[in-house]
């Protein structure tokens, strides 16, 4: 496996995964790479995990596939790694070079941290942050360049976390930033930083078998939000379920045509506090009058669900990155916020004014948004701002 430094790490790569907008990442960062010159045609993509049971057989085994990124394929190779080796190496720095983890640590070129998007940050938990570092400490450990691909960085409420962030971020070769929310903290910390678009600008859309109606207004509807059950923000979406509705009927009334669109989803095992599936179901089945509105309902890999949200003429998205797919296609949007990630991803577009939070909405809240949603629309679409 790998000779002569052609082994690349691309931290949390997964095009699989089913958040789209995380796989999109994946796509995205193929593309990104290769652009900036860091990845080459004739490299092998790796990543690891660390098990402890050396009697199941699914630990035993390394997964080999191929990834397309325009006209060059990529072989991918997931490796399963003992615990007693990463320890070994974690403690003494010592490797075995005939296993894989020994082929890897000789092959490694660089790693390329994706960190989720967002993950370089402390906001959702330290062992969230602490989760995302192991490819990124290896490559420290064997002194090979990390590369910080564009992604909102920070912020930081432990002060532990702060210090191992910085540690990494001026150890790294080159810090890509997608928007300014933690530029002077890079700027304290003396750490050169680039500004650059999502990851998820880089992956082309691709087209498949669906008729979009003319007209078509776009809603992606959370799992997260509709559920109200997850994680650290469960009981924060009271009247979600309420805004969509009232959202898909004031489309209705207007004649056009509503696509309810998932974008983080499992299709054949949902998450039951997460999935926009069945978020997406469930508002469809609500709905008293179905004319006019339409369920994507299809187990779609992030590069088609681009495809879809491209072709809308209006989009309201509730995930980022369902946002960014309308962004980086040029569809006038609007975006329904539980994250102050969102404001600065717009604003790093030059779209202003286009987002709302929804942490904490109240049904009396409901009218007020719909209304800063038909003003964006108007404004976009009607009056022929975008076209």
């Amino acid at each position: 496996m790998g000779k002569d430094k052609r082994l690349v790490i691309i931290s949390g790569f997964n095009i699989r995964d089913n958040n789209r907008g995380t796989a999109a990442l994946g796509y995205g960062s193929l593309y990104f790479l290769r652009e900036k010159g860091w990845l080459k045609d004739d490299d092998t993509l790796v990543n690891f995990r660390v098990y402890k049971n050396p009697l199941k057989k699914e630990y035993r085994k390394h997964y080999v596939s191929e990834v397309k990124a325009g006209n060059v394929t990529y072989r991918h190779i997931f490796i399963n790694v003992l615990f007693l080796e990463k320890l070994l190496f974690d403690k003494l720095g010592i490797y075995l070079p005939f296993t894989h983890f020994g082929k890897l640590c000789k092959g490694l070129r660089f790693v390329a941290a994706i960190n989720g998007g967002d993950g370089f940050s402390d906001i959702y938990s330290t062992s969230t942050f602490l989760s995302r570092l192991p490819d990124t400490l290896l490559a420290m450990k064997l002194k090979r360049p990390v590369i910080q691909l564009p992604q909102t960085l920070g912020p930081f409420k432990d002060a532990t976390n702060y210090k191992l962030a910085e540690d990494i971020l001026k150890y790294s070769s080159k810090v890509y930033v997608r928007d300014k929310k933690f530029t002077s903290e890079l700027d304290k910390m003396g750490v050169k930083y680039e500004e650059t678009k999502d990851l998820s600008y880089y992956m082309q859309p691709e087209p498949w078998n669906i008729e979009i109606k003319p007209d078509a207004i776009g809603i992606n509807v959370s799992g997260l939000a509709y559920s109200n059950h997850f994680r650290t923000l469960q009981g924060e979406f009271k009247a979600y379920p309420e805004l969509i509705n009232e959202l898909i009927a004031h489309f209705q009334k207007m004649g056009k045509p509503v696509y309810l669109i998932p974008h983080s989803y499992c299709y054949g095992s949902p998450e039951t506090d997460n999935d926009d599936m069945v978020a997406c179901k469930l508002a469809f089945e609500k709905l008293t009058d179905k004319d006019g509105a339409y369920f994507i309902d299809k187990d779609l890999i992030s590069p088609q669900v681009k495809y879809v949200i491209s072709k809308m003429t209006f989009f309201i998205g509730t995930r980022m990155h369902a946002n960014f797919a309308a962004i980086y296609t040029h569809v006038p949007l609007f975006g329904l916020a539980y994250s102050y990630k969102f404001e600065g991803a717009f604003n790093a577009n030059g779209i202003y004014n286009r987002t709302t939070n929804i942490v904490g909405l109240k049904e009396k809240d409901i009218p007020n948004v719909i209304e800063m949603i038909d003003k964006a629309y108007k404004e976009d679409v009607v009056n022929g701002t975008i076209q």
